[in-house]
């Protein structure tokens, strides 16, 4: 009987009756060993490549970790069965040859060479489908980032992508919203960074007329790329998201319908914040207010910057984002309700201050940075701004 293996998700052997898992196993070491074992079964490992793998900065003596790790190995194997598993060589281990084996990630390769082999039919629809309820996941986190398998595991990652993506287009086509609106759910779980996707779940959600949802989904993309990455959407997906909003005002209705729709359901608390796009938008109306009523609108960026001697090299990056999470609450809750603010890049927030003087907008910002240094001290930053009249060209500097 063969045994089976599941790379995929978490690591897991089964006879068909009995099961050894990452739980049983207990140790990520004794997972690492059994995976590398399996997925090397055809060849016969030497002590010293297994030691070259598992304890190559290891200062203590290798040889006799490596046969104790076997011990506790075997003895957990028994749970499946009295079958020896791990033969024993000269100098070396091997998986069992006469015990036969099949394994997830082998029928995945198998299936996605058939898919892109394949015509765009109801068969590579078939394939695909295969394909995507094979990969239960990205491999294992105990073993994923081990070097043996890193290449592999980012290999079949953009397999599974380049599936997804196949899949996708052939959901659409047939518009299967539904369908497509769950493979991107999923698909997102494993890359949540593909933009392409993401246009597939916008595509998804305006096919099935949930137009609240896709704008939604579109904030909380535009903020994951922002927050992450540092980079905005491109200009396939905000297309999307604005043909999106224009069709989910074509339909007529009432002006109390309209109101219920479009009113915040809770009592504003501070400013708004919004995603860039949208701050444009609104920047260019006040901007034009200013023009037709004279009257004075200040914009105010706000720049997080680490102290004088910085971070330690290995937390910085983390302290940085940290710090500018704090500035976000601190900036949201130090505002008033009318108020505009946006992330502008991963470390700036950009603010409207509409009817603000200059004096105004620089208590403003100084109220800011002392809420800031109060509630964010140990992050070792300060904040810089600038502060602009709209219709102005000079900007000051503190």
């Amino acid at each position: 009987m063969a045994v089976k293996v599941q790379l995929f998700g978490k690591f897991t052997i089964t006879d068909g009756r009995k099961s050894i898992n990452e739980e049983t196993l207990h140790s990520k070491k004794l997972t690492r060993m059994l995976a590398y074992i399996i997925v090397n079964r055809d060849s016969v490992l030497s002590h010293q490549r297994l030691i070259e793998v598992f304890w190559e900065d290891d200062t203590r003596r290798p040889e006799g970790a490596l046969k104790n790790l076997m011990y506790r190995l075997r003895t957990i194997m028994k749970e499946l069965g009295d079958e020896q598993y791990i033969c024993t060589f000269q100098g070396a281990y091997q998986w069992n040859p006469e015990i036969p084996v099949e394994t997830d990630y082998e029928r995945f390769e198998a299936l996605a060479e058939k898919v892109h082999g394949s015509r765009r039919d109801g068969e590579t629809k078939r394939l695909c489908e295969e394909a995507i309820a094979c990969y239960q996941g990205n491999i294992s986190v105990r073993i994923a980032e081990e070097p043996w398998i890193l290449s592999k595991t980012i290999w079949y990652q953009s397999l599974y992508m380049d599936i997804v993506k196949t899949l996708c287009a052939i959901y659409k086509e047939e518009e299967k919203w539904n369908l497509l609106e769950q493979l991107c759910n999923q698909a997102l779980a494993v890359e949540a960074y593909d933009e392409e996707i993401h246009c597939r779940m916008l595509e998804s959600l305006r096919g099935q007329k949930k137009y609240k949802l896709a704008a939604a989904h579109y904030e909380r993309a535009a903020k994951l790329f922002y927050n992450n990455m540092g980079i905005r959407l491109s200009g396939r997906i905000r297309e999307i998201y604005q043909s999106l909003l224009r069709e989910s005002g074509g339909s007529t209705s009432s002006i109390a319908a309209l109101v219920e729709e479009t009113r915040e359901h809770e009592d504003p608390k501070g400013a708004y914040l919004c995603e860039y796009s949208v701050f444009r938008q609104i920047y260019r109306v006040e901007a034009r207010r200013v023009t037709r009523l004279g009257i004075a609108v200040y914009l105010l960026m706000l720049t997080v910057q680490p102290k004088s001697g910085g971070f330690a090299e290995e937390s910085g990056e983390t302290m940085l984002g940290k710090a500018v999470d704090a500035l976000e609450k601190v900036i949201c809750a130090s505002l008033r309700a009318g108020d505009v603010i946006s992330r502008y890049s991963p470390t700036q927030f950009i603010i409207i201050l509409p009817t603000c003087s200059y004096e105004s907008g620089t208590g403003v910002a100084e109220r800011i940075r002392k809420n800031f240094r109060k509630s964010a001290e140990k992050y070792r930053c300060d904040i810089a701004y600038e502060l602009a009249e709209l219709s102005a060209v000079d900007v000051n500097r503190h």
